[in-house]
């Protein structure tokens, strides 16, 4: 079937199409405080949500985790420290929040050890989990199959300074590996408003890319910033998945994060099925500790997420339709979904 043509959001005719959900405008400042005066009410029904059961197939994208350093040292040129976040927490909160899939991203403190990412996919179950590893250009396909026989579907690639670890010319190379012998995706995290720097060589990688944090614009951009454009040209050539991630990585607005909210808006609009959700738990990024006080809960991203899409059938192609698809899930059935391989290869 052929592809209707590209049509960015500042072309007027964007806007006469039938407004999809989540194109609507953000609550008024009364529906907000009326929401605010709920939470209370909320509060008082946590210990019964709680315990219901997970909602099945529901997906956290974007998780990190950070055991014991004893038993899982970091590596010696880390970046910062991150304090022990271990996995267990992190299965609570899933279970609070009512999530029954995650995928583990390693982190830059860890380097190319794999240790700690392995031992959470572990903890959390093969079939309620993938990771997302961060291999080096000298890996070795034994390395590899290991990490996918563990449950890893992609590798990362942290091209912002001063977490970055690879080079810009390695990555080409580390792409075609890890799709020829696993058929991996990438996952990318690098400042969005470059974007049209590198698009000829995102391009150029096999298979699919991931672009974290609802494509990390470190500054604000409108829907004519060079930078968006290329994101939205990658969509349309079917190359570029965006998580729906860590909305304070870009914004410091708390809690409602207009800038990032406007481009997830944006982003769901234009293509609803090459989005995912992610917590980025437990959100470590700011270096400022009254942006750290300050920072919500993973409950409130949620309801961010429902603001923005506004239609449960939307939030729940995000959250678990999207999410199967993309980190090679078993189909709530029990079967694995036509065309795709299983984790182990």
């Amino acid at each position: 079937m052929p592809k209707s043509p590209l049509i960015l959001p500042s072309d007027p005719s964007f806007y006469e199409l039938p407004p999809p959900p989540g194109s609507a405008p953000s609550p008024s400042l009364e529906e907000r405080l009326s929401s605010l005066r709920d939470e209370d009410e909320e509060e008082e029904d946590r210990q019964e949500e709680e315990a219901a059961p997970p909602r099945a197939g529901t997906c956290d994208s974007h998780v990190q985790i950070f055991p014991d350093p004893e038993r899982f040292p970091l590596a010696k040129d880390a970046a910062f420290t991150p304090g022990e976040h271990p996995v267990r927490d992190y299965a609570r909160l899933r279970d609070r929040l009512r999530l029954d899939r995650a995928v583990v991203v390693q982190s830059c403190v860890h380097g190319t050890n794999h240790h700690a990412l392995l031992d959470a996919l572990e903890h959390l179950g093969a079939e309620r989990s993938r990771g997302v590893a961060a291999v080096g250009p000298d890996v070795s396909d034994a390395e590899l199959r290991d990490l996918n026989a563990g449950g890893c579907v992609a590798t990362h690639f942290q091209m912002r300074e001063p977490w970055r670890r690879i080079d810009w010319n390695d990555t080409g190379r580390i792409a075609s590996r890890v799709h020829d012998l696993l058929n991996w995706h990438i996952g990318l995290q690098m400042d969005g408003r470059f974007l049209m720097e590198v698009e000829e060589r995102i391009l150029a990688w096999p298979g699919r890319v991931v672009l974290d944090h609802i494509g990390c614009f470190l500054g604000p951009v409108s829907d004519r910033d060079p930078g968006f454009r290329a994101l939205l040209r990658l969509i349309d050539a079917d190359k570029v998945w965006v998580s729906l991630s860590g909305p304070e990585v870009s914004d410091p607005q708390h809690p409602r994060y207009p800038h990032a909210e406007r481009l997830a808006r944006m982003l769901i609009r234009f293509a609803p099925e090459r989005v995912v959700w992610g917590s980025n738990w437990p959100r470590l990024e700011a270096a400022d500790p009254v942006r750290d006080r300050l920072r919500p809960d993973e409950r409130h991203l949620l309801r961010l997420l429902d603001e923005w899409c506004e239609d449960e059938t939307l939030r729940d192609r995000i959250l678990i339709t999207n999410a199967a698809e993309l980190w090679r899930f078993p189909a709530l059935s029990g079967e694995t979904p036509a065309g795709e391989t299983s984790v182990a290869g």
